[in-house]
């Protein structure tokens, strides 16, 4: 069983999120949060390891360690809502994937392959 949740915000490259003053990459990481938080309760971590899979449908297309540098934020929210143990290799395994589209439709998607929590 996975679940998909679908975010209307497109991730950020790493080029624009990382190597920017760390109170506006904080503002970003706290805007992720919130739209995460909006969709999954937090819960009490189950100790077990998580795959993921993050969708990023944009306009333009970045290079792969953009996309997974501009993705950092997630992880850092799912573990402060209890859906991660950690972001360490034990715990986390993350696929990334981008998909051009119209402006418009930009969005993140988050798929868990294997959806643990009974929501």
């Amino acid at each position: 069983m996975s679940r998909i949740i679908s975010i209307k915000r497109r991730l950020p490259s790493q080029n624009t999120s990382q190597y920017r003053h760390w109170s506006l990459y904080t503002k970003e990481r706290d805007m992720w949060f919130i739209l995460l938080r909006a969709q999954l309760p937090p819960v009490e971590p189950l100790h077990i390891p998580v795959k993921l899979l993050i969708r990023s449908y944009r306009n333009r297309l970045v290079d792969y360690a953009n996309l997974v540098g501009g993705a950092k934020p997630i992880p850092d929210c799912l573990q402060r809502l209890g859906y991660l143990e950690d972001d360490s290799p034990r715990w986390f395994e993350c696929s990334y994937e981008q998909l051009r589209c119209p402006r418009s439709e930009e969005r993140t998607e988050l798929q868990f392959p294997i959806f643990p929590w009974p929501f």
